[in-house]
């Protein structure tokens, strides 16, 4: 096909909306004529449309060898240049456009946006009034100069503006945040909710008008209600970008994953140059498990459109979560600032061998301490009420199936009533049995939106006048542990939840412990005072439905079965490595991996290439997905000895693998989080399956695997021994508690 006639068949695609199908024309065109410079510039058109910025660059770059007297050319040079983030280079290529073509709408535009962006909003007032001069009919002109007359304090010239696009446009989601704003900058946020839920019920059916409530929903933090109003308002106006991506985040906020996922896909497809909403996308595909999707789409984002903290960020996270230590180390390293000493300190630091070490997670805690000094916000302590019991609250976003759950509702359902009146403030809200049995327990049950702002959950917090506050969120996801460093009781302290290392929050008095966790000694790793228990620093609640202990498989099988369903961001190459010693020592035993990582195909082929280099026998590997819980218990049925993983140890599988009858072997660290299954085994009497070193920990594998009657009897016995124990002792864990609360609490200034 000549390529004049490929160029006009892509046109024919662009003109009917199908930019996808124009790219192969328009490129088959250059291919063919590569002088063609409408086919080169419409081509880069093309794929800035669909957000392939990276690509857009050279078919441009020839469009302005052929054309440089074009406007348009220089135009599309900036703007690619704008979408990422280089105005250096995208004002001189739209101030060319205007040179060549003085009403160059779209060139003054861009301009009067960099200027906002650069603060003289008076200049970028003027551009944008003089392209609206030329295009009084363009909306988005229109709510481009609305937002910098708002920002000048000049709302009585935006709000009519923004009602005319309401008019023309009623599904304009944009044109619908905008006018929140106004209205906001004009009432107030709680009246401007007000005016917008009258004008809503006048006009139910205008979607902009719809998504400005849920924003102001929002901002008066009534979350719930606002997700209300954003369906509304997407099922008002489905093919709207800015509400998709609205509905999107507000589902993420209450941790609808998979509903936020499908809405947020739909937004990228509408609106693929957004930087945030690509990141979004990016996080949600990591939060439900696809990792090397959400890689891409990550990768691909700040291709495109540059580097983003948050994006680089999650990307580290999706890394570290496909047993890739080192890489997701380097990528933390171009976070900057706050997130990258928050990456080491809890996210990756404690999963790597070297930063897992006690003093090099102090060092990195440090930082952020100092980082969190900043900006406090004053605390005014107030005369001890008098009152019989301690008012205790408990912050966290997983009173229910969780590990905090798993580990926390014992002690907090046994602590003495006559002595502690119990607050759980809840960031959202689970509907399981462990949750009724949470709230049931409750002397006062508080339920706040899991994306309250830090300001009202701090005064949120304080109103509640605590004697004592207890984190059980840290920096983890759903986490909220920095809103303490303005302090909100006069004793602050941290239990469970991301308690992986020193918390590096300024203001938390105490961590909760023992003596394996943190053994004398160990005081100058942490910022906090170590509160330590006298048996174990938690207590495990075992799930009602587990199935029965089944006979060790080994005995019918006639070879050992190794397990371990642990995430695969604890499984380092040096686990790997221990791992093949074991195998090539036990010719005859299997491994079983099992954890979400290994149910995407990417994240699992790329892991059985390490583990094969590292010598382990893929013919003798099992590998799984995740199930759900009660199949996750059952599957212990098929293991005979548990491989602990190290440096970051496990906390709820050593738990769930003692209760199925699943002996555990462990290597001890000495960070906090390298020490959670020594505590466990020593608790039930069983600390010498616990080494101090790896050729110790390959050693006694093999040793155990070798005496099958051992193995056999221990399986059988240890369900009792362990509900026996201190670490299944509910009542006990409660004293215990209680007791250290109190010492706590008495050693506090008697001011604070």
């Amino acid at each position: 096909m000549p390529a004049a006639l490929e160029f006009a068949a892509a046109m024919d695609a662009l003109r009917a909306g199908r930019t996808g199908d124009a790219v192969p024309l328009l490129e088959a065109a250059l291919d063919r004529a590569p002088e063609y410079a409408l086919a080169a510039l419409n081509l880069g058109m093309a794929l800035m449309d669909l957000g392939r910025l990276d690509e857009a660059g050279p078919p441009l770059r020839r469009a302005l060898a052929g054309l440089p007297h074009m406007a348009e050319v220089h135009f599309r040079i900036g703007r690619l240049a704008h979408l990422r983030r280089d105005l250096a280079a995208a004002r001189p290529a739209y101030e060319r456009a205007l040179l060549y073509r003085v009403d160059h709408v779209p060139a003054l535009a861009g301009l009067a946006v960099i200027e906002r962006a650069e603060g003289s909003k008076v200049r970028a007032e003027a551009l944008m009034g003089e392209a609206l001069l030329h295009a009084p009919e363009d909306s988005t002109l229109a709510l481009e100069q609305a937002g910098i007359l708002l920002e000048r304090e000049a709302v009585e010239l935006a709000l009519p503006l923004i009602e005319d696009v309401l008019i023309r446009e009623p599904e304009s989601g944009r044109a619908g945040l905008i006018w929140a704003d106004a209205l906001i900058a004009m009432h107030g946020a709680a009246d401007a909710r007000a005016f917008a839920e009258k004008a809503v019920a006048c006009d139910p059916l205008c979607a902009a008008r719809v998504a400005g409530l849920a924003k102001l929903l929002e901002v008066t933090d009534r979350h719930g209600e606002a997700l209300v109003q954003w369906h509304l308002a997407e099922a008002l106006a489905p093919d709207d970008g800015q509400i998709l991506s609205s509905l999107g985040h507000a589902l993420w906020r209450q941790r609808d994953y998979k509903a936020a996922l499908g809405i947020l896909e739909r937004a990228v497809r509408l609106l693929p140059n957004e930087l945030k909403l690509r990141a979004a996308l990016g996080e949600q595909l990591f939060r439900t498990h696809r990792l090397a999707e959400a890689e891409d789409v990550l990768r691909g984002s700040m291709r495109d459109l540059g580097h983003d903290h948050r994006a680089c960020a999650t990307l580290a996270l999706v890394e570290v979560s496909q047993g890739l230590q080192e890489e997701a180390l380097a990528t933390a390293e171009l976070t900057g600032g706050e997130n990258a000493m928050v990456l080491k300190l809890c996210s990756l630091g404690p999963y790597h061998p070297e930063l897992a070490r006690p003093e090099a997670l102090r060092a990195a805690a440090d930082v952020l301490h100092e980082g969190l000094l900043q900006n406090l916000t004053p605390y005014e302590p107030q005369p001890r009420l008098p009152r019989d019991r301690l008012r205790v609250g408990f912050l966290s976003s997983a009173f229910g199936a969780h590990p905090v759950g798993w580990f926390t509702l014992a002690g907090i359902e046994n602590l003495p009533r006559d002595a502690f009146e119990v607050v759980l403030i809840s960031l959202g809200e689970r509907t399981c049995a462990l949750a009724r049995r949470f709230k049931a327990r409750a002397d006062r049950w508080v339920r706040l939106d899991p994306g309250i702002e830090e300001p009202a959950l701090l005064e949120a917090l304080r109103a509640e006048q605590l004697d004592i506050v207890v984190d059980l969120g840290g920096h983890g996801q759903g986490g909220r542990v920095r809103v303490l460093r303005h302090r909100c009781a006069p004793v602050q302290i941290k239990w469970v939840g991301s308690q992986s290392a020193t918390s590096g929050v300024p203001n938390l008095d105490w961590m909760l412990t023992d003596r394996w966790e943190t053994p004398e000694g160990y005081e100058p790793f942490y910022l906090e005072r170590l509160l330590r228990l006298p048996d174990g620093y938690v207590c495990f609640e075992p799930p009602r439905y587990a199935p029965a202990v089944s006979p060790a498989p080994l005995l019918s099988r006639g070879h050992v079965t190794f397990g371990c369903f642990n995430n695969m961001a604890k499984i380092t190459p040096r686990v790997i490595a221990c791992w093949a010693r074991i195998m090539e020592a036990m010719s005859d035993s299997w491994l079983v991996l099992r954890t979400h990582a290994l149910g995407d195909p990417r994240t699992r082929d790329a892991f059985v290439e390490r583990a094969i280099a590292a010598g382990l026998p893929p013919a003798r590997m099992e590998l799984h997905g995740a199930v759900p819980h009660e199949q996750l218990l059952a599957a212990y049925q098929d293991i005979d000895i548990s491989l602990d993983p190290f440096p970051y140890a496990g906390g709820l599988t050593v738990c769930e693998s003692l209760w199925m009858g699943v002996p555990v072997l462990a290597l001890v660290g000495g960070s906090f989080s390298a020490r959670h299954a020594f505590s466990h085994l020593s608790n039930i009497g069983l600390a010498d399956w616990a080494e101090f070193d790896e050729d110790g920990y390959v050693a006694q594998a093999v040793a155990r695997a070798g005496d099958p009657a051992a193995l056999a009897a221990l399986r059988m016995s240890l369900r009792e021994r362990m509900a026996a124990s201190p670490l299944c002792d509910a009542p006990r864990f409660g004293r215990n508690l209680g007791a250290a609360l109190e010492r706590a609490w008495q050693e506090a200034p008697l001011t604070a």
